[in-house]
This record gives structure tokens, C-alpha cells and sequence, in this order.
């Protein structure tokens, strides 16, 4: 009996995937033969009451009539009363009668009434509720409502395009999210990269004014210092272009060029001499690796870092910054460690501190550590866009390090 199960299964399956069109003609074809069969039904029935009421008040005769229209002899049934009927049975034979006659219209209009009830159940019920809660969740941006109907019939359709409709509008969201995310994290990078060379230049301004007009800066150091400044212009004048080149950190792409290694140390120097003197700290920078030789790198993307590096480590650092630039050999990858003898990272800023706009407040110093979020974060960044990766650890003598790494393949 399986076989039959399965093939009562297929054929109401087959019946709910029908359109509606064809669903509409299936019912009122049912409902037409229902009908037929109900009053075919009731008129025997009638005829067989009719026969019983009148049998004891005369007799039925038959008598064969020839008609000459068709050619044909059709036998005529009739009764013959006998005796007068009762008031009675002559009110239940009009009654009869009127059932017989009037049973077709009867049973239509039952059928029109229970077909179309049953027609909407089946039918448009389910996905109109359907569509009406998805819609009233829409509504109120509420975007988890599934929208989901399984037939194949246009309310199934209806409903899949509605469905569809709420995942795009989803999709638009978390493009108009990420795009108010990236403009949110572009200006705060802008931010943060504006204040290193700022910084630096506001000091080196400091520095002149103190001591320039008393004569006591020799004329080297003010050309050394001017250099500076300029330099650190040039900064602020190339990164505002790209600023105005792009919409989001994740457009910045190197401009890869060979670069000696002895340029990239000396840059180094002089953004961590230029944050010495501001920030009133002792930084040390070291180069291992052979000063001649040339790697492919972006020079803004390695200043950057190790700007947002030092600047992080001035915050947290005791006494003392070392800096150690690494390049063991040409087309190899080039390190840039920054390590400080202050707390360290916690467990939790070891795998939250380079995500963006993490803050936590430390009781020990009562510091604010916002700038881990975006100093960090754009460091990760940019050694990410040039092949490499950033690296936190704490030093097994106390303090934070931190390790960038670029390819320069």
C-alpha cells in the first residue's frame, strides 16, 4: 500500500503547485460533479418518497406512446389515484416536489459558498499572512522575517520575489554601513596621521622660538631642523592627495620602488630623533641587515607604521624606545620591531588591539587606549595591503613589542 500512499502524496503535491488559474477550474469542476451527483442523488431519493406516499391511494399504469417527430414509441408512466390523498401527504408531495426541482440551485449555491471558502483556505490564506507579517516587518526594519512559501504557483512566486526583495534591502544596508564604516575610518585615519608630523613640527616650532632668538641653535641644527619640517610637509602634502584619491582605507595600494635599506633606516632616525624631542623619551634605532641593500618597498606605507608604532609605544613607554629595523637579505621580507619597557599588553589587547576603535580603560595608569584602535589598526592595514602582517608580543624582560612585517618581493 505504499505505492498508493506515494501516489496520493505525488498528486496533492501536484495539485498545490498548480497556478491558480488551473486551481480555479479544478474546484469548479469538482464542485460541478459534486453537484450532478448530489442531485441526481436527490431526485431518485424524491421519486422513491413520491412512491411511497402515493402507492396507497391508487396506482401507477404505463402506456406506450408513439411520436412521430422522432419516429420512435417512448413508454409513459403515470399514476392513478384511487381515492383522495390527505392534507397531509399532499403538503409532503409539494415539499418533495420542491426539493426535486429546486435541489440543482440548492446544491449550486452550497457549492459556490463552500468552493470559494475552501478555494481561499488552500489557496491565497497562507501566503496573504504570509506577506502581510513580512511586509509589517519591513516595516519596522526588521530584516529577519523569512519570507518563505513552498509552492510553485504565483503566491509561492509572490512570495520568493518578496523574499528577495527583503535580502537586497539587506545587502543595501550593509553596503550603506560599510560605506559610513570605511568614511568613519578614513577620517580617522586622517586624523591620526595628521597628528605624528603636526606633532613633530609644533615642536620643532617650539624648539626655534625657545631658542633661536637668543642665538643659542647653531646654523646646522637649524638646517637640519627646517629639513625636518619640510620633510614632514612633504608627508602631510602626499597623504592628503591620496586621501583625496580614494574613499576607504581599503583602496590604498603601495607604490612599490627599490629603496635602499640605508634610506629607510635614516628616515626611521629622523621621525624617532623628531619624537625624542617632543615626547621627552629616549629611542634607540638599530639596523641589522646590509645598508646597500635595495628592497621593493613604499616608503610612505614603512614611515607610517613605524610613525604609529612609536607614537603608541610614547604613550606607554617608561624610559626608553628601541627600534630595530631588519632586513637579512635582498628581496626578502623587511621587520620593523618597536619595543618599550612600559606594562605590556594584556591578554585582551593581545587580540583586540588591532581592531578597529578598541578602547579599554587600565586601572594602573587611568589612560584611555583609544588610540590602540586606530593606530594599530591602520598599522595592521597597511603592512596587510603590502604582504606582510603585524605582530604584538610582551617581552619576556617586561614590556610591549610589536613587529611589522612588509614583503619586498
Amino acid at each position: 500500500m505504499d505505492w498508493i500512499e506515494e501516489y496520493l502524496e505525488n498528486l496533492g503535491t501536484r495539485i498545490r503547485n498548480l497556478n491558480l488559474r488551473k486551481s480555479l477550474r479544478l474546484y469548479i469542476f469538482v464542485a460541478v460533479l459534486a453537484i450532478c451527483l448530489a442531485s441526481a442523488m436527490t431526485i431518485q431519493t424524491c421519486n422513491g418518497w413520491k412512491r411511497i406516499i402515493e402507492t396507497p391511494y391508487g396506482h401507477k399504469t404505463s402506456e406506450n406512446v408513439f411520436n412521430k417527430d422522432q419516429n420512435a414509441v417512448f413508454t409513459l408512466e403515470y399514476f392513478v389515484p384511487e381515492k383522495e390523498l390527505t392534507k397531509m401527504d399532499v403538503i409532503l408531495l409539494e415539499i418533495i416536489n420542491l426539493l426535486q426541482y429546486g435541489c440543482v440551485l440548492l446544491y449550486s449555491v452550497l457549492a459556490i459558498a463552500f468552493v470559494s471558502r475552501l478555494y481561499y483556505r488552500n489557496k491565497l490564506k497562507k501566503p496573504i499572512t504570509i506577506m502581510t507579517d513580512a511586509a509589517q516587518h519591513i516595516s519596522r526594519n526588521d530584516m529577519g522575517y523569512s519570507c518563505r512559501y513552498d509552492s510553485a504557483d504565483e503566491m509561492g512566486q509572490l512570495c520568493r520575489c518578496l523574499d528577495d526583495m527583503r535580502l537586497k534591502i539587506i545587502s543595501y544596508q550593509e553596503n550603506l554601513w560599510k560605506q559610513a564604516e570605511d568614511q568613519r575610518t578614513l577620517n580617522a585615519a586622517f586624523a591620526h596621521d595628521l597628528r605624528t608630523p603636526l606633532t613633530v613640527m609644533q615642536g620643532y616650532v617650539d624648539l626655534l622660538l625657545r631658542f633661536y632668538p637668543d642665538g643659542r641653535l647653531p646654523k646646522e641644527k637649524v638646517m637640519e631642523i627646517l629639513k625636518t619640517m619640510q620633510e614632514q610637509l612633504g608627508r602631510l602634502k602626499n597623504f592628503g592627495g591620496t586621501m583625496k584619491e580614494i574613499h576607504s582605507m581599503e583602496e590604498r595600494a603601495p607604490q612599490l620602488k627599490k629603496i635602499p635599506l640605508s634610506l629607510l633606516y635614516d628616515k626611521t632616525r629622523e621621525t624617532a630623533a623628531a619624537l625624542e624631542e617632543t615626547g621627552g623619551m629616549e629611542i634607540e634605532v638599530k639596523l641589522k641587515g646590509n645598508p646597500a641593500a635595495e628592497l621593493l618597498a613604499d616608503e610612505f606605507f614603512v614611515l607610517e607604521v613605524a610613525e604609529n608604532l612609536l607614537s603608541n609605544a610614547l604613550r606607554y613607554a617608561d624610559k626608553k624606545i628601541e627600534v630595530l629595523l631588519e632586513a637579512e637579505r635582498e628581496g626578502g621580507p623587511l621587520r620593523l620591531y618597536v619595543k618599550d619597557d612600559g606594562r605590556g599588553f594584556s591578554k585582551e589587547e593581545l587580540t583586540k588591539a588591532v581592531s578597529p576603535y578598541y578602547r579599554e580603560k587600565t586601572e594602573d595608569d587611568g589612560q584611555d587606549s583609544s588610540h590602540f584602535g586606530i593606530g594599530l589598526s591602520i598599522s595592521a592595514l597597511l603592512c596587510k595591503k603590502h604582504g606582510g602582517e603585524l605582530e604584538l608580543a610582551n617581552s619576556i624582560h617586561g614590556g610591549a613589542i610589536v613587529c611589522a612585517v612588509f614583503s619586498c618581493m
